[in-house]
């Protein structure tokens, strides 16, 4: 039986992307092989000890348990935390497809929303049709993700393709206040040649401390370009941010 290292399991509202509003079971990994300057969740790059567990669905309150999980002991979890109004288990991280075996054993009965930094289309394969639903992130070079940014682009548009054949599949990119049209160029060129249907979402990075927000000149200058190329193109921020969610 597979066992994975978890970061936390919660019940919340969905605040990024399309299904923003949505209420799901968020099973948030550990382990992430990138390093992205705006990260919100820089500790689950790598393995820890403990995992914590809401205990009823939207409280809040937390145990934490020792990783890494069972199979078992995360289909449980997963089940308490599930309510009437709750629609599907947010598979995020850290990076879950760095633990496709253990997403592959599950067996819920619950429909999947994988978020992924698309960095694995080999393991994406693995996944064949058992996810419902797959965002794909695409990272930019302003990002500082990794040393090998042109790779990393080839792999995040394989894995992007490979889902767009079995699941509903939208692609989203952060939005920094330095982004340009030459640097997000390459990513919106190869959502297209994959499918001018393809929803992308551009999302502005969320201003906090240090941390400026993007100009609205920026984002509609973003907006418009990548409009030219594809047909559906939305800018949603992080609204979960806005109003104190996790």
């Amino acid at each position: 039986m597979q066992s994975a290292h978890v970061s936390e399991i919660f019940n919340s509202i969905q605040g990024e992307g399309p299904y923003v509003g949505v209420r799901q079971v968020f099973l948030r990994f550990q382990e992430c092989q990138l390093h992205c300057a705006y990260c919100d969740t820089p500790d689950t790059r790598t393995f820890s000890d403990s995992c914590r567990i809401e205990k009823e669905a939207g409280t809040c309150d937390f145990i934490k348990v020792n990783n890494p999980l069972s199979r078992d002991y995360v289909q449980k979890a997963i089940r308490k935390l599930w309510t009437p109004s709750t629609k599907h288990i947010a598979l995020t991280g850290g990076e879950p497809l760095i633990h496709v075996g253990f997403i592959r054993e599950l067996e819920t009965g619950y429909p999947l929303y994988l978020e992924t930094n698309s960095g694995f289309p080999e393991k994406a394969r693995e996944l064949g049709n058992i996810i419902d639903i797959a965002s794909c992130d695409i990272k930019l070079p302003e990002h500082e993700a990794t040393d090998h940014y042109h790779e990393l682009l080839e792999k995040e548009l394989e894995t992007i393709s490979i889902f767009r054949e079995t699941s509903e599949t939208f692609v989203k990119i952060i939005i920094l206040p330095e982004t340009t049209i030459r640097s997000i160029s390459p990513a919106v060129e190869g959502i297209a040649s994959i499918d001018r249907e393809i929803m992308l979402v551009l999302q502005p990075v969320t201003a906090s401390g240090e941390k400026k927000g993007v100009p609205p000149a920026v984002i509609t200058e973003l907006m418009d370009f990548a409009g030219k190329k594809l047909k559906d193109v939305r800018v949603i921020p992080q609204t979960h941010k806005l109003v104190g969610l996790l």
